[in-house]
């Protein structure tokens, strides 16, 4: 466990400012207000194009949709900038996946002028795909923490059935034949260790306000992501709603002190996981 509190530390710094609006944004393509409309027009669905800046004197004042695009002249059906969502180019990832949310497209500024625009479909990017990997390890690694603290020694095998056991151990022998030392919570599913959390009322209120079918839900699906992500598969349609609640819910994870989820390096390795109470009493039934 030497340096895993520097782990969680060095990970969250990845959440939080390791990647940014910049890194997925495509230059926003702009024209004059006084354009013909027919070439904007023909510009956007030849790209084809989301949104296009507008320019007046020099600088870009609004945009046009193209999903709202008519006849009129470019200048009449100009969306101004105040009506649209602008991002600084440092806006981290998960204020990104947030803003899109509740729209189609974010526009990017630098120096106070929007130069670039993020859609959904740019979440495909290998700097998305990188930071998807980098939440769902940290939400794993602080998930099994959590339960780790909670439960005494391997006492949540009784919550466990036996296929699942079995199949750990399984794993750990594996791992163990490669000189690797795991505990057998660490050799357990992304999904066992959730519903490990969701069964104990205590925890769901800690750290989780979620309720168990809610929960089973969530790791469901970012069990899916994540093979998505192993196996190079298109992510935004089938997971967007996965890609939100997990941003979501590591937000709050990550209000988690460091301490508690991984004390100090220098601490005995079993002195680490300290049982809170009798389990048998906290679980919900």
């Amino acid at each position: 466990m030497q340096g895993q509190t520097n782990t969680v530390d060095s990970l969250r710094r990845v959440f939080y400012e390791g990647f940014v609006a910049q890194d997925l944004a495509e230059p926003l393509a702009s024209f004059d207000a006084t354009a013909d409309v027919d070439a904007v027009r023909t510009f956007m669905v030849d790209r084809p194009l989301t949104v296009v800046g507008i320019r007046r004197d020099g600088l870009v004042i609004g945009c046009i949709e193209q999903a709202a695009f008519d006849d009129r002249p470019v200048a009449d059906q100009t969306i101004p900038l105040a009506e649209t969502r602008i991002v600084p180019a440092t806006t981290p990832l998960h204020t990104v996946v947030t803003e899109l949310c509740e729209r189609d497209y974010l526009l990017v500024s630098t120096l106070a002028q929007p130069v670039g625009v993020i859609v959904r479909d740019d979440f495909e990017k290998p700097p998305m795909r990188m930071w998807l990997f980098g939440m769902v390890t940290l939400f794993e690694l602080i998930l099994t923490r959590i339960v780790a603290n909670h439960y005494q020694g391997d006492s949540w095998t009784q919550f466990v059935s036996e296929a699942r056991i079995e199949k750990a151990v399984s794993l750990q022998n594996e791992r163990q034949r490669r000189n690797q030392s795991v505990r057998l919570l660490d050799c357990l599913q992304l999904g066992d260790k959730g519903q490990l959390l969701s069964r104990s009322e205590e925890l769901r209120k800690t750290y989780w306000d979620k309720s168990r079918t809610q929960i089973k839900t969530t790791l469901g699906q970012v069990e899916g992501l994540r093979n998505n992500l192993a196996h190079s598969q298109p992510l935004v349609r089938e997971n967007w709603d996965t890609i939100v609640r997990i941003s979501a819910t590591l937000d709050r994870f990550l209000e988690i002190p460091s301490e508690v989820i991984s004390p100090s390096s220098l601490s005995p390795y079993h002195s680490q996981l300290k049982p809170v109470g009798d389990v048998s009493d906290r679980e919900s039934k």
